[in-house]
């Protein structure tokens, strides 16, 4: 008798398809949990910085936290995304969501015995990682089984309002009840969102997605799906270089993001109530974009939103941030360089699973990440270097760069590391024009056949 497979996709039966949490109503419920589950983690991630802090006194410690999380879910995203195109998406969830309770419960348990200690931080994350490399491709691949192509921009956009309002308020609550709540409270109250989300996502269907040519074809060993995932991103020139122009915005992004921080603090002599309110302001600005493609939609032709946006981004929001020297007009420029971000995002992906197989999402996904860790990290690098050894000497008075372009950009310290966001802002620009330009990126919608048609077509035959 043959066995089955437990993590193999179920078929969908009629009561299924027909049940209340399925769909567009099923999606957003999902999504209402996994608000409240990232918005009190974001809370224990504030409380944990603030005890790090406190116990080593040290910004390296706080980063390596981090990075012990970021480094095993980029090496395993390209694998993750192929295991979740052969599983089961819905336990695939299941167990990524789950693994980041156990990592609470770990946590609060060190708390409760005063035991902890900062390598059990490093060792957490990273066993967080790598259960969190499933969950990205997963979540992304399972929208369009879920969401209609013409709501897919409008779903997409949750994801950035969920984290953007997340980070808006959960630092907030976090700081304003942690001195009566301590951080083991608020690993109480993240245990206890886990468990709110963990049920709606018992509760929702995820259909299964559909068997494509393609897909059917790539069947076989893991190595032999995931190289599959490869050759079929090799072979459709036209998402190659759509997949590549979101690499190249990410090194616009590492040129910008990372280095807005150290630009107000340089400029304000490290005053630590502007730079807040500027992030704050950032964040705004995401929930507002994000809230807008939810309203919108998008434009029919979603290029339009990937590429519009990206010039916006350098025009209204990168440049114009890296020129100022005040807090109003900080303000405003974080603001808009935050607001097309979300578009950017929603209309990208929103192309990406209506043209790419359902059934090969997944490890396109991972591959996503791998090239996102590739750009995005060494550009911020590079970036960094530049400012410190290059860009913020030379635009001290005397300069060449002071010489130059002082008038412009202004002189003195945070100057030179505001000119690196300037080169973003320009990098974004030339981006959007270059995917006008290339004609095999901007007619891709019709270059490109949707995979329902393509699978449609093949079913037929």
């Amino acid at each position: 008798m043959e066995q089955k497979n437990p993590l193999a996709p179920e078929p969908v039966s009629a009561t299924q398809r027909g049940a209340l949490l399925s769909g567009l109503s099923g999606f957003y419920l999902m999504g209402l949990g996994q608000f409240l589950s990232i918005f009190t983690s974001n809370m224990v991630q504030f409380g944990i910085t603030l005890w790090a802090w406190d116990l080593t006194g040290k910004a390296t410690q706080l980063v390596l936290v981090g990075v012990a999380g970021y480094i095993p879910r980029a090496l395993l995203s390209v694998l993750a995304g192929t295991l979740a195109d052969r599983w089961n998406r819905k336990v695939v969830l299941a167990i990524s969501d789950f693994s980041t309770a156990l990592a609470a419960l770990a946590l609060l348990l060190l708390f409760w015995t005063e035991s902890i200690q900062i390598w059990h931080l490093y060792l957490i994350n990273a066993l967080s990682g790598i259960f969190g490399a499933f969950q990205y491709p997963a979540y992304m691949a399972v929208i369009p089984t879920m969401v209609s192509k013409e709501h897919l921009p409008r779903a997409n956009s949750l994801r950035s309002i969920t984290q953007s309002a997340s980070g808006i308020g959960a630092p907030l609550l976090a700081g304003a009840i942690i001195g009566f709540v301590q951080v083991e409270g608020l690993l109480i109250f993240d245990l206890i969102a886990f468990a709110i989300a963990f049920t709606i996502l018992l509760l929702v269907h995820i259909p299964r997605p559909r068997q494509s040519k393609e897909g059917k074809a790539a069947q076989g060993t893991v190595l032999q799906e995931t190289l599959a995932g490869f050759r079929y991103l090799l072979k459709n020139e036209s998402l190659l270089a759509f997949f590549l122009l979101f690499s190249f915005s990410n090194i616009a992004t590492g040129f910008s993001y990372p280095m807005m921080s150290p630009t107000i603090l340089a400029k304000t002599g490290d005053d630590a109530v502007i730079l807040g309110a500027v992030r704050s302001a950032g964040s705004v600005g995401f929930l507002a974009g994000g809230l807008l493609m939810s309203v919108w939609g998008g434009p029919k032709k979603r290029i339009h939103g990937v590429n519009l946006a990206l010039i916006g981004w350098g025009v209204l929001g990168a440049i114009p941030f890296s020129l100022s020297w005040s807090l109003p007009a900080w303000l405003i420029t974080s603001f808009f360089i935050s607001v097309p971000n979300p578009i950017i995002n929603a209309n990208f992906y929103a192309i990406m699973q209506t043209k790419i197989p359902q059934d090969l999402q997944g490890r396109i996904y991972g591959l996503d990440i791998l090239v996102t860790t590739l750009s995005f990290p060494i550009s911020q690098v590079v970036a960094g270097l530049l400012a410190d050894n290059v860009f913020e000497p030379a635009s001290a008075p005397g300069g060449w760069l002071a010489d130059s372009l002082g008038s412009l950009i202004g002189t003195g310290p945070g100057a030179g590391i505001g000119f690196t966001i300037l080169i973003g802002g320009l990098i974004s620009i030339l981006v959007g024009l270059a995917s006008y330009a290339i004609p095999r990126i901007r007619e891709i919608e019709t270059r490109m056949p949707d995979a329902e048609s393509a699978a449609i077509s093949d079913a037929a035959l």
